[in-house]
């Protein structure tokens, strides 16, 4: 018979020591020190700026984090990459920062490699899991429990797309959505003073004023 795992108390819970990542700024004004080894969920419609404020958080992680971007959307040569890195100035964080295209097996490949990137951005599932399961995307997640892994996903209205990234956003502990230039903090987790990140200053007062976030 199966040994049964050992059940923990409140006291025990409570003494637990929880690895935090320091944000910085607007970040942490929003989303706190995120945990480690969290799940993010990050959907957006086309031209809300989605990829900027993923760009942005990116260079949050890789202050203090090795942070990897899956690109499977944009090729790597492709002009739109390259001007948004330099937009927000990627270079600052280039210790910490990589590019690639891997598929599935490439990446559980390089991400079991000792001092492998603690956080991974993966844009987007649906070009990324092409032709796998939810349960595929499940065993991947526990594989790589201990690192920080954000899934970008697209939307339809303020929902996810697809019945594939409505499942991961529940499975999710922190999910932001992105649209008209604002990003909403719908987590488990908020920050101290305030719920929702305004992604370009211009483009959002062009679509809704100058009322403040």
């Amino acid at each position: 018979m199966e040994k049964f795992k050992r059940a923990l108390t409140v006291a025990n819970i409570l003494s637990t020591v929880i690895p935090l990542i320091k944000f910085t700024g607007r970040f942490n004004d929003v989303f706190g020190n995120p945990q480690k080894k969290s799940r993010w969920f990050i959907w957006g419609d086309s031209s809300s700026g989605k990829s900027s404020f993923i760009m942005q958080l990116i260079k949050e992680f890789a202050k203090t984090e090795k942070t990897i971007l899956i690109s499977k959307e944009e090729d790597l040569d492709d002009e739109n990459l390259q001007d948004r890195l330099k937009l927000f100035q990627m270079q600052d964080v280039a210790n910490n920062f990589n590019v690639i295209d891997d598929n599935v097996e490439q990446l559980i490949n390089r991400l079991e490699q000792r001092n492998s990137a603690q956080v991974v951005v993966i844009d987007s599932v649906s070009y990324f899991f092409l032709g796998y399961t939810f349960e595929d995307y499940l065993n991947f997640r526990k594989r790589f429990k201990e690192k920080t892994l954000v899934f970008i996903g697209h939307a339809k209205g303020q929902n996810p797309k697809t019945d594939f990234e409505d499942r991961i956003k529940f499975d999710a502990t922190q999910k932001v959505v992105v649209s008209g230039y604002l990003a909403t903090n719908k987590g488990r987790k908020y920050g101290p003073n305030a719920k929702q990140f305004v992604v370009w200053q211009k483009g959002y007062e062009d679509l809704h004023g100058t009322q403040k976030h």
